[in-house]
């Protein structure tokens, strides 16, 4: 277990960050925003964003899962205070509902609804199931 979990919970939070910042780059470069900040999908780039997407979800799935394990924090200690503040840490952590851990969970899942949409869209603009499926190189959405 890494001494720190919370250098774990760090990098992940730094993988979501970077990730939304790269997908929003890539979404609307050369692509006008509009008023709301909003990228424009359309036939020629539907594909693409929903592709960009796609790979941000599986990577930080992977770092997500690679990471989990090590954010339960051990008690240093067997006295009650160190009992008690590693339960807190740990719920902070991965046991409540409103844990880092199922916020992390959370934008993932919205990241793979947003996938789906798209893959909607794409249907709506004709592209058919292989294509899509092609173009989104074999990804685990479903």
């Amino acid at each position: 277990m890494d001494a720190n979990p919370l250098g774990a919970l760090g990098g992940v939070v730094s993988g979501l960050l970077g990730g939304a910042a790269n997908l929003l780059d890539n979404l609307t470069h050369g692509t006008a925003p509009s008023s709301g900040g909003h990228f424009v999908v359309n036939h020629d780039n539907v594909l693409a964003a929903a592709k960009i997407i796609q790979s941000q979800v599986d990577e930080l799935t992977d770092t997500f899962h690679a990471a989990r394990g090590e954010l339960h924090v051990v008690a240093p200690g067997d006295d009650e205070v160190s009992q008690r503040m590693a339960k807190a840490w740990n719920d902070i952590l991965i046991r409540n509902e409103d844990s880092y851990a199922v916020r992390v969970q959370e934008y993932i899942e919205g990241l793979t609804k947003l996938v789906n949409q798209l893959k909607a869209t794409a249907k709506d603009y004709g592209y058919n199931e292989e294509q899509i499926t092609s173009a989104l190189g074999g990804s685990r959405v479903v």
